[in-house]
């Protein structure tokens, strides 16, 4: 099973060091002429960068608002609150393609279509059900017994939040972060119908570089995007070596 998931990834990463102009395994010779080719490229270039900024924005944005939810949450629970977190992950449940048709209608009516802020809105919806998750699940391991006794002992509910609540969370928050970002900047389903001529990422800029040519210069793109995302897997592992919050 795992040859299966990393004969590809391999075998794209092997591929983009071939000196020929085509598609080859290079087995002799190994050149670095198709990254040159592609950190050349400013279409490529810009597009990278724009990922970068929308998901950061759309994760920042989304981990900020998704702690307070599942802050309410977790601490006022009620009848609704299951109904509410199911809520929050429904956007799992929506097939990409039916979701990137209604979302191009949503901008399209309040006038956000090919507008950074509509793509923002709509990576936020697809990496809240993971936020959301996420930051739920670290709260809950949080006890309330430590905000009562800061309170008690004088703090307000704002220097509460600030002194025990985020640090105890912190590495719930540093992983809903990566996970957004991680799932953001590699969205392509939903983003094909949400992007113009004006806002492409990278996933969408090598799609459409694909249907004009075809040569190693993507795979030399696609294996410096396999880095970006093994980055903040890297991260996420090493997350677990964090002390475990106290009981």
């Amino acid at each position: 099973m795992l040859a299966f998931v990393l004969a590809p990834i391999l075998l794209v990463i092997w591929m983009s060091f071939t000196p020929e102009a085509f598609f080859q395994l290079p087995l002799l010779h190994f050149s670095l002429r198709w990254y040159r080719e592609a950190l050349s490229y400013p279409d490529f270039v810009n597009a990278f960068w724009l990922s970068v900024k929308l998901a950061a924005a759309a994760s920042l944005v989304t981990v900020a608002l998704c702690f307070l939810a599942a802050y309410g949450l977790v601490r006022y629970p009620g009848r609704g609150s299951g109904l509410l977190l199911s809520f929050f992950t429904s956007p799992l449940v929506v097939p990409a393609v039916v979701f990137g048709i209604a979302m191009l209608q949503f901008v399209n009516r309040f006038g956000l279509y090919n507008r950074l802020a509509g793509l923002v809105l709509a990576h936020m919806i697809v990496v809240t059900p993971y936020a959301i998750r996420t930051l739920h699940a670290t709260l809950a391991s949080v006890p309330e017994e430590m905000e009562w006794a800061a309170m008690c002992l004088g703090a307000t509910r704002r220097r509460m939040m600030l002194a025990i609540t985020l640090p105890l969370c912190l590495r719930g928050l540093v992983t809903a972060f990566l996970f957004c970002f991680l799932l953001s900047f590699s969205e392509v389903t939903m983003t094909i119908f949400m992007t113009g001529p004006a806002y492409q990422t990278l996933p969408i800029r090598i799609y459409n570089y694909l249907a004009d040519r075809i040569d190693p210069t993507v795979a030399a793109v696609s294996s410096m995007v396999i880095g970006v995302s093994v980055l903040p897997v890297l991260i996420l592992n090493q997350l677990g070596a964090f002390r475990r919050l106290p009981k």
